[in-house]
């Protein structure tokens, strides 16, 4: 998609859209959207299908087609307000943000940890889905882990935080999905990017955020590598850092461009 004119028209900082990762809500993101609203932001962090607490301590099984619908309906809702919207997505969120950038005039986007290619370690002689599409059939629920935080502090105000107790293979199965639709239109989409991954993550592999930004087809795009993160950035040891890069990104006062490898 044609990068859109974010500065056109414009009167205040943009609205922002934010859409957390998969078994996960708006806690993984917390330090970051109270940035964006300390800067006056008009922000939407939904809450995606088959994610609500309210559902039980079992994380039901549910499809990408329904978190990309639902977070359509968010951009919309925010864009009809007249503002640049930017994209903020986390992990499958921000898989789900590349997404809706070929779906809508999304204004930037900032991706952190995007799922883009499992941790495996080279392990899994074949693709993922190859092998965890059975296993979801017989064993669609797996007891959730620790948080994946390196900051001890972190990690018990995160484990102390109400979530689910088990994860859905099903929904990762989806999201593993999704990826293999999403791969494909990254050329396409020319929206000025910033990409933060931590280079200890143990979800995602931290290559495939590599692989995004040398594919993006964006002019103006940064890959920042956080050498003492873990999958939850936003809540790491340089989880300021994050904040801080983020909402200077969306609020464009920095258009970046470049790679970051996270060396002090």
């Amino acid at each position: 998609m044609a990068d859109p004119d974010f500065t056109k028209a414009r009167t205040g900082p943009p609205s922002c859209l934010v859409l957390h990762g998969l078994g996960g809500n708006r806690f993984e993101l917390a330090p970051l959207i109270d940035s964006l609203e300390r800067a006056g932001c008009e922000l939407r962090a939904p809450v995606l299908p088959g994610h609500a607490l309210s559902l039980g301590s079992t994380m039901p099984a549910s499809i990408w087609t329904d978190w990309i619908e639902a977070a359509e309906a968010s951009f919309d809702e925010l864009a009809s307000l007249g503002r640049p919207v930017v994209v903020v997505g986390f992990s499958t969120g921000g898989t789900l943000a590349l997404l809706l950038a070929t779906r809508r005039p999304v204004a930037r986007l900032v991706l952190l940890a995007p799922f883009l290619r499992i941790l495996h370690g080279g392990l899994i002689p074949f693709h993922p889905l190859a092998l965890l599409r059975p296993i979801a059939r017989f064993l669609p629920d797996l007891p959730r882990r620790s948080a994946p935080v390196r900051d001890p502090e972190a990690r018990r105000k995160i484990d102390a935080i109400e979530r689910f107790q088990t994860f859905s293979l099903r929904a990762t199965v989806s999201a593993l999905e999704l990826i293999e639709w999403v791969k494909p239109l990254v050329p396409t989409i020319c929206v000025p990017t910033l990409i933060l991954q931590g280079k200890l993550d143990t979800v995602v592999d931290p290559q495939g955020a590599v692989w995004l930004f040398h594919h993006l087809g964006s002019s103006v795009k940064t890959l920042l590598l956080l050498a003492r993160s873990d999958h939850l950035v936003a809540l790491d040891y340089e989880r300021d850092r994050v904040a801080a890069a983020s909402t200077s990104f969306a609020l464009a006062r920095d258009d970046g461009g470049g790679f970051d490898d996270g060396k002090e």
